[in-house]
């Protein structure tokens, strides 16, 4: 974890590890253990050519904390946030003038506390191309929950899966689910429900879990528009390629599991480092909301330096009881994003898949597919 402040930082040794010590001891501590805050910047040649690679791939679309993000902690540099700005106008012009000129107006979104509401919902933007995304946003803190791609977001045994594994997590049942209408959330609806039965407060039994249109999913819709200016339209753009150039047929279902065999566990990847991310960077203070601004892991789990509590409600169920739910309505996330069978072809083509280095790249990632392909065929 990085980008942390020293009280922060105290914060969560104190409510979270039961570690209390001082301002004074902890930077005694950082100092022996050779940790400093910032170093000396990183020479602008660096930065540049990391920008420029990012600009490249997927960084088109994000605004110059997310790329001061990702320069600092996904890449190791040292460069201040008025810098990022000032390079980010010299090196993409065109892109900061884009995003300067789109103000939307949004409503006020109202929660009183982490784990009172929890948004799921599915992302279809790569779905021409086989492959779905399912994630769930706490309302208060706004912190991913988790973030899956795979084959399907529609498999009702999936969807409850990742529920059961949040649960557990947590230890602890959140008031309330919201999401938009469909078969995919009917195992988690029962699960929920049955979950919150016994509890006495206003939103137990049926009203623990919502619908609603996608429009008024608001967490995870707004959401998903930074993860497609972030991370997908870059996929998009590269399935697209694949399709004209005739290397890509999503009516044949041998490209399209060797497509996610090749590719998912690389978006998973990028989307596993989007969320450390997200949950990590300061979300501005919002002038009509209501909710703090501040590190969506902070307010999650640390809600009492927000003036709130965790709206969690108990989980009264011994693991054996979890375990004999799982078994009857979960299935296992694919290991490969593809399904088990096609696996099993791949591994009689090459041999042990565990033995081979996954993609890194997107274009290690095409260099597999390719080759793949002229083994299947």
């Amino acid at each position: 974890m990085q980008g942390y402040e020293a009280k922060e930082i105290l914060y969560l040794l104190g409510l979270c590890h039961n570690i209390f010590i001082s301002t004074r001891h902890l930077k005694r501590l950082l100092r022996r253990l050779n940790l400093r805050r910032r170093g000396q910047e990183s020479p602008i040649e660096d930065i540049a050519m990391v920008m420029m690679n990012e600009l490249e791939v997927n960084g088109r679309n994000i605004g110059y904390r997310s790329m001061w993000q990702r320069l600092n902690f996904a890449y190791g540099l040292h460069v201040t946030q008025n810098r990022t700005r000032q390079m980010l106008r010299i090196i993409d012009p065109e892109g900061v003038a884009r995003r300067t000129a789109n103000r939307l107006l949004r409503r006020i979104y109202r929660c009183p506390g982490p784990n009172h509401m929890v948004h799921i919902d599915g992302y279809d933007k790569l779905k021409p191309y086989g492959i779905a995304i399912h994630g769930a946003v706490d309302g208060f803190s706004r912190k991913i929950l988790w973030l899956k791609a795979g084959y399907s977001n529609n498999n009702p045994r999936l969807i409850a899966k990742f529920y059961l594994d949040f649960i557990r997590h947590i230890d602890g049942v959140p008031k309330v689910i919201r999401a938009d209408r469909g078969t995919e959330k009917v195992l988690v609806r029962r699960m929920h429900v049955a979950l919150r039965w016994f509890n006495r407060d206003g939103y137990a039994r049926e009203n623990s879990f919502q619908y609603g249109r996608s429009s008024s999913n608001q967490r995870i819709e707004s959401w998903w528009s930074q993860l497609r200016r972030t991370l997908t339209n870059s996929w998009i753009n590269i399935f697209k390629d694949l399709r004209d150039r005739g290397l890509f047929d999503n009516s044949d279902s041998v490209q399209v599991e060797c497509l996610r065999f090749c590719f998912v566990p690389l978006i998973q990847k990028q989307l596993d480092s989007i969320t450390i991310q997200w949950n990590q960077h300061r979300i501005r203070k919002q002038r009509h909301g209501e909710c703090p601004s501040g590190k969506p892991d902070l307010m999650y789990h640390i809600p009492e330096a927000y003036k709130t509590t965790d709206c969690k409600m108990s989980l009264d169920y011994p693991e054996r009881e979890l375990l004999e739910v799982e078994r009857e309505y979960c299935s296992d996330f694919p290991r490969y994003g593809c399904h088990e069978g096609f696996v099993n072809v791949v591994e009689e083509l090459v041999g042990d898949i565990d033995q081979y280095e996954m993609p890194n790249s997107p274009m290690e990632a095409l260099r597999l597919y390719t080759s793949l392909l002229d083994l299947l065929q």
